[in-house]
Formats: C-alpha cells, sequence, structure tokens
C-alpha cells in the first residue's frame, strides 16, 4: 500500500479514536478523575504514528526489492568486481531507499549509489554526502538533475524592474523552460527548485554580465506564458518601476555536481553530456 494511502486510513483512525474517546466522556458525569482525560492522549498518538510501525515491519519486504534494483543495476559488471559497499554509506542509504519505493526518480537514485558503492571499479568516486543530498532532493529536482546531467548548462533569464534613478525589484529570477522539457509535476517552482540545487553545492549561476553564445537559445524563455504573465502582473502592481530590463545568464554543474550525476544518475547506456559554449 502506497505511504500516503496509509497516512489517510491512519487519520481516519485516529479520529474514530477521537471521536469515540469524546462521545463516552459526553455520557459520563462531568465529574471524573483527571487520568481518564489523559488518557486519550496516548492513544491518539499511537494512531497517528502507526504509518512509521508499518514502514518498519515492510522493510524486509523493501530490502527484497532493492536487491531486484540492484540486480538490474549491475547485470553488466564483471562478478568480481562486485563488492560489499562502505556500511556508511549503504546503511543510511538502503534506509532512505525503503520511504521512497514509490517514487521512481529518488528510488533510481539511491539504486544507482548503492551500485556505484558495490563496484570497485568506480566504488572510490562515491562520496558520503551524496546519501544526505538525495536525502534533501524533491522528485522534480531530480529530474532537471537527470537533464543537466546531459546538458551541463542551462540558459536562464532574470526580469528587473527599475526606476530612473537605477533602483529595482527582480520579479524573476534565473527563469527557465527546464520543467516544461522535463515533465516536472510543478513547473512553476523551477526557481526555487535552482535555489536549493545551488545551495547544495551541485549548480552555480553565471559570473556577472556573463551569457551562452547562441541567443536563439533566451527567445523561448523570455516568450514564455508563464514569465510574459509575471512582466504583464509586474507592470500593474510596480508603479514606480516602469522600466523592464531583461538579463540573459545560465545555470551550470559544478564539478561535485557532476560527480554526483555520475554516481547517482548516469548510467552506462546514458548519452555524452553536451557543453553549451559560454
Amino acid at each position: 500500500m502506497p505511504v500516503d494511502d496509509i497516512w489517510h486510513d491512519v487519520a481516519k483512525e485516529a479520529t474514530k479514536v477521537v471521536a469515540k474517546e469524546v462521545y463516552t466522556d459526553f455520557v459520563k458525569p462531568i465529574l471524573k478523575p483527571t487520568g481518564e482525560v489523559i488518557g486519550l492522549v496516548p492513544r491518539t498518538i499511537r494512531a497517528v504514528l502507526s504509518p512509521l510501525e508499518r514502514l518498519v515491519l515492510q522493510s524486509e519486504y523493501n530490502v527484497e526489492k532493492t536487491r531486484k534494483l540492484l540486480e538490474e543495476k549491475l547485470k553488466d559488471v564483471p562478478p568480481e568486481r562486485i563488492e560489499p559497499p562502505e556500511p556508511y554509506i549503504a546503511v543510511p542509504a538502503l534506509q532512505y531507499l525503503s520511504y521512497c519505493m514509490d517514487n521512481h526518480e529518488l528510488r533510481d537514485m539511491y539504486a544507482n549509489l548503492l551500485a556505484k558503492s558495490m563496484d570497485s571499479v568506480v566504488k572510490n568516486g562515491v562520496h558520503p554526502g551524496f546519501v544526505e543530498i538525495i536525502k534533501q532532493l524533491c522528485p522534480d529536482e531530480a529530474k532537471l538533475l537527470r537533464y543537466m546531467s546531459h546538458h551541463y548548462t542551462v540558459p536562464t533569464v532574470t526580469l528587473r524592474y527599475e526606476n530612473e534613478k537605477g533602483e529595482g525589484i527582480e520579479v524573476v529570477k534565473n527563469f527557465s523552460n527546464i520543467g516544461d522539457l522535463t515533465s516536472c509535476e510543478d513547473s512553476f517552482s523551477i526557481c526555487v527548485y535552482f535555489d536549493n540545487l545551488i545551495r547544495l553545492g551541485l549548480l552555480k549561476e553565471s559570473p556577472p554580465y556573463s551569457s551562452l553564445i547562441d541567443k536563439n537559445l533566451y527567445e523561448p524563455l523570455k516568450e514564455h506564458y508563464y514569465f510574459k504573465k509575471c512582466a504583464e502582473y509586474a507592470a500593474k502592481v510596480i508603479p514606480d518601476h516602469k522600466i523592464a530590463k531583461f538579463s540573459e545568464n545560465y545555470l551550470e554543474l559544478t564539478e561535485y555536481g557532476k560527480k554526483f550525476c555520475h554516481i547517482c544518475i548516469t548510467t552506462p547506456n546514458d548519452i555524452t553530456p553536451i557543453e553549451v559554449p559560454v
């Protein structure tokens, strides 16, 4: 059963527990021992926390699914190269993997990480920080990284409204249509996703006043309906800032980000990354 369904069922059960106790209290005399009132709290907490118990009970099942994932990832690796992974990488990776079995993007990242940590040829390139990075990614961000593992660099545009003194407000920063290209669930949160990937050290912004050589790459971004709507709205609500300025920039993978993608995303059948001239 998916974790969301488990939480839904537990919420219903918790509601039943509370409703039953309230009804019992209602029909009892008003004066009663305080201990009976307090007893309602631990029963409710047990009901709310029961999903965690169910996840623990499912751990054996998840381990078996993980074995099958690793068999697929390592099927082309010679048996003599397969060796035990380092515990400080494998233990937390297995733990977190069991919580995202229903999400293909994150599950695949953990499986790639585990598989590479078991391959004697590449295991030294598996950084222990990669486990924590995956834990801090949402599925959409995993999709963005998969795309960037094939491109390394993506164009972005920033819209800023200024007044005559040069004072201004950034309305949209680092906008990209990569969310559409990767079928993100929330393509309007791309700027937030980029901020998180920058925070994690996987992406970096271009230097000031630098852009990609091919200016045609920026036209779809400026003509994007979301970008145009933001510009129209800003023009109405920022009366003192009437000068619209577009800044053409780009985001690129850091060396740490490239290594992360190579270990956690890239597979032997992946295409060669495309370097965009800057």
